[in-house]
């Protein structure tokens, strides 16, 4: 276990899939596949979700009467985290071994928050202090989301990769290792497990397909931003024409009378 938290966290590392298996990379397919095998997974995920968002409500007054971070929370969001972690790098085919339902990392990579020591009072706060954290984490949140989108498009060059020359590039597997290690960082901020601001850096490696997978994972971002505000603009406008139209009756013809 680290330590101490360092600029950069979370400690997450993952070796490169040497080997990785052409059914799951076979274009479309392989994803639609590991998608139905992780059917359960996903339940499990939604289950322990819920659970964990009462265990955060409760660990902010723990905080606050003990001034320490509940170590039951802090045990069971990294457990989640993992977890997760593990279904993640099958989907992107980082490694092929089945995620199961055990809150480990069976080995597969290293992703290691130490607990907090020190808390923060003023950010814990119940209600306030996440509203500060999110807040705070928009920028990050956009650089995630560029991440992400940069990274589902390197996974789709990975299928083709993989399917006919049996590698998996290295550019492509450190951008959604980077992608990954980002996400947890955002997490990890918002969870409260750590009080510093989550850095922007990733590696640098394969610089040109980097920028290439976050031109291409901020067009798709800003695309969908365009088109929920496209969809929303419409819907207004469809409710406001609607309100605006009055109920009246059909209008009767008017009859004239021929005067003489």
């Amino acid at each position: 276990m680290i330590k101490k938290i360092g600029k950069i966290y979370p400690h997450f590392t993952v070796a490169n899939n040497k080997k990785p298996n052409r059914l799951y990379a076979f274009p479309f397919f392989g994803l639609l596949i590991k998608l139905i095998m992780l059917i359960p997974v996903m339940i499990v995920m939604c289950i322990l979700s819920i659970y964990a968002f009462f265990i955060y409500l409760a660990n902010w007054f723990y905080i606050s009467f003990t001034g320490k971070y509940w170590d039951y929370a802090y045990k069971l969001f990294l457990g989640i985290m993992r977890l997760s972690g593990k279904m993640q790098l099958f989907i992107f085919g980082i490694t092929d071994t089945y995620p199961g339902f055990e809150m480990d990392t069976k080995g597969l990579f290293e992703l290691n928050i130490p607990k907090p020591e020190k808390i923060n009072i003023w950010l814990a706060i119940p209600l306030v202090g996440i509203f500060v954290r999110f807040i705070l984490l928009i920028p990050y949140f956009i650089f995630n989301d560029v991440l992400q989108r940069g990274a589902q498009v390197a996974m789709v060059f990975s299928w083709f990769t993989v399917t006919f020359k049996g590698n998996f590039p290295d550019s492509l597997y450190e951008f959604e290792r980077d992608s990954m290690r980002v996400s947890f960082a955002s997490t990890t901020y918002l969870l409260g497990l750590v009080d510093r601001y989550p850095s922007f850096s990733i590696s640098m490696n394969h610089k040109n397909v980097k920028i290439g997978l976050i031109i291409v994972g901020a067009v798709l971002a800003l695309g969908n931003m365009n088109s929920s505000y496209g969809r929303q603009t419409h819907e207004m406008q469809k409710n406001n024409y609607r309100y605006q139209m009055p109920n009246q009756a059909p209008q009767q013809p008017i009859q004239r009378s021929n005067s003489y």
